[in-house]
This record gives C-alpha cells, structure tokens and sequence, in this order.
C-alpha cells in the first residue's frame, strides 16, 4: 500500500511530537510518499525560521531514515500537476471570476497520486479534500463563506478534474493516529480513552480539519 502525504500530515505529526509512529505505520501500511514541494515547504521554506525549525528538523530527521520517501520532481508531474491545479482553480466562479482554492503543493499530491498509482492521499486541509469527495458540498460551504448567492460549479470543468485525478481515497492526520491506535502501535500506557481523545484534539488544533463529533465518534470507538 501506498500513501501520499501532503505537508499538513507532517507538520500535524511533528508539533504534536507523533512523528515516531511513523515508522510503525509504515512497518504496517507500506510505502509513504511525498513529493519534492512537501519537502520544500516542511523544511527548506522553514529552515532559518526559529518558530518552525524544530519541527523541520524533526521531519528531515525521517527523510535520512528513509521513512518518507522523496519522489523527485518530473516533466511528467509538472505537466500533470499544471493541469490539475488549473482545472481545480477554474471550477468555481464568484461573480464570474475564477476562484482559487487549490495551491501548488495540493495539485503535485495530487499529480503524485496517480502517476504512483498509490493507495489514497493523506491530506488534512479541508477544501482540497471536500473538493476530491464533495464538490456540492464544498459550494453551499463557499456560499456561506462568501454569504453570496452567485458561486457556481462549472460542472464540465469537475468531469475533467476527476478524470485527471482519478479514483482518490482521502484521509487526514486523525484518521492515521487512530489507525495507530487501534492496532497498538503506540505505547501500552498510552491505549487509553483520554489520551485518544487529547490526541486527537492536539492534531485538530494543529490543523486537521475534523469535527467534534467525529472526534467523539472515534474515542466512542476506539477508546479503552
């Protein structure tokens, strides 16, 4: 199996220091993937930021250990990384303008995805995610958003989209600690119901887009 993991993933898995369950997901699931603009954006962009050094350090530490593994860049992924981050950014339009919600490092995972033939994306931002599963329920969020009525979805835009993506199965952050959790991965002291549940909480407040409920769905599950 393989995973794709956008820069959100690692950088969640850092601050909360659970980047040493990584080793044990991988021994599990198989390969994880990511892409040069993951790297760039986790660790060269943040290299000589103090707010963010620790953590850059952290994540290049399992890049050595071959934990990720970096897939260099191609005329291939460009290509395709260019066409999915222009169809993905002309699929709404707010009073006939373009709306751009897909940035570069979304798009490559993406691109990345498919020429790997990997297993699913794992991706904790929101938008990108909802516009993969959920595209009409990605619209009534923007009109909320933007409380105007005129956002459309350019339905012949989303066929080419998803036909550049392919079939994609996404998860986020939350979805691979409970993995972790579930099959014991993590130390025996820490199988328990409120650790679960601050765990979860910590990645969500580490930029996992997850719901309360979902959260409480998952320690209802999951939790000893």
């Amino acid at each position: 199996m393989k995973i794709v993991l956008d820069s959100g993933i690692l950088i969640g898995f850092s601050q909360t220091c659970f980047l040493p369950l990584m080793p044990e997901i991988k021994s599990k699931i198989g390969e994880l993937i990511i892409t040069t603009g993951v790297k760039y954006e986790c660790i060269d962009r943040v290299r000589n930021n103090m707010k963010f050094k620790l953590s850059s350090l952290r994540i290049e530490e399992y890049i050595n250990e071959f934990v990720f593994t970096v897939v260099s860049g191609s005329k291939e992924l460009n290509e395709k990384t260019n066409r999915i981050l222009n169809l993905s950014n002309s699929i709404f339009s707010i009073n006939n303008n373009p709306l751009h919600l897909v940035d570069f490092g979304e798009a490559e995972c993406l691109a990345l995805l498919g020429l790997t033939n990997a297993d699913c994306l794992a991706i904790d931002e929101r938008t990108t995610r909802m516009l993969v599963e959920a595209p009409e329920a990605l619209l009534e969020v923007l009109k909320r958003k933007y409380r105007n009525k005129s956002i459309t979805l350019n339905s012949e835009k989303y066929e080419k989209f998803q036909q550049e993506i392919g079939k994609v199965t996404v998860i986020r952050s939350v979805d691979l600690f409970s993995y972790a959790y579930e099959q014991k991965l993590i130390p025996e002291y820490m199988l328990k119901r409120e650790f679960l549940k601050s765990a979860l909480y910590s990645l969500k407040f580490n930029g996992c887009s997850v719901s309360f409920e979902e959260i409480d769905e998952y320690v209802n599950q999951l939790g000893q």
